[in-house]
């Protein structure tokens, strides 16, 4: 099975619209991250390096990863959810 996750950070408005457009689809695991990356802990850091999301995430909000694929910002990823309904 596809593993998909959106990284998401706190108190940012496209995070949030992007979480509503997926809030029906259990096949996606949601990451939240604070705003501000000084308060991101051990594990987060690790999560954010390991799937290379890290430096997408310093600029922009949010990013589904999809395998190793992503998708960045919120009309590419909502684009993306209307390519792909089941």
């Amino acid at each position: 099975m596809t593993e998909r996750i959106l990284f998401s950070l706190e108190n940012c408005i496209k995070c949030t619209k992007t979480k509503e457009l997926i809030n029906d689809k259990n096949d996606i695991k949601i990451i939240t991250f604070p705003h501000d990356i000084s308060g991101w802990n051990e594990k987060q850091l690790f999560d954010a390096k390991s799937h290379d999301v890290f430096e997408d995430l310093q600029k922009t909000a949010p990013i589904l990863w999809l395998d190793g694929d992503k998708k960045v910002g919120y009309l590419r990823i909502k684009k993306w959810l209307q390519d792909n309904k089941k």
